[in-house]
């Protein structure tokens, strides 16, 4: 039971790790291209027929870095996906921190359950005590009473 848990455990870690490297590729990959689209050729612009095709690459060049920002912004995302099922794993899955928690609370309420047994049975012990010097004390004030009748 506690092989198969381990095996499955190390196949989400692997999966989780692998997800979390394409992404970062995925960012870095994007992050290259738009930075070479952002490049600027110094041609001379004062050409009229060379200005249609220009403002054809600006445009293409515009949409590409448009969709790569997408991209990234998808892969990031996905990232912050990943911390949280990270996080969900941690928290669900963590059967033995969990049951050590279970056990260390159980364990003080066991203590404070014994504390206050003992405090209970000096009590009763106590109280014991006073009610038979009370019942000693009633029953002379009734004998002297009685006497004095």
């Amino acid at each position: 039971m506690d092989l198969n848990r381990n095996r499955n455990t190390n196949v989400k870690g692997a999966a989780f790790h692998k997800q979390a490297k394409d992404n970062l590729q995925c960012i870095l990959d994007n992050f290259i291209i738009m930075i070479n689209l952002m490049k600027v050729d110094d041609t001379a612009h004062s050409q009229i027929k060379d200005q249609l095709p220009r403002l054809l690459t600006n445009t293409t060049d515009d949409f590409e870095m448009r969709v790569r920002a997408h991209n990234m912004v998808r892969a990031f995302e996905s990232l912050l996906k990943l911390v949280s099922d990270l996080k969900d794993q941690a928290v669900l899955y963590d059967f033995r921190a969990i049951n050590d928690a279970v056990r260390a609370q159980r364990q003080r309420f066991k203590n404070q359950q014994s504390d206050l047994d003992t405090k209970l049975v000096s009590l009763r012990d106590r109280l014991a005590l006073e009610m038979v010097k009370f019942e000693d004390e009633y029953s002379n004030k009734s004998a002297l009473k009685t006497a004095n009748n």
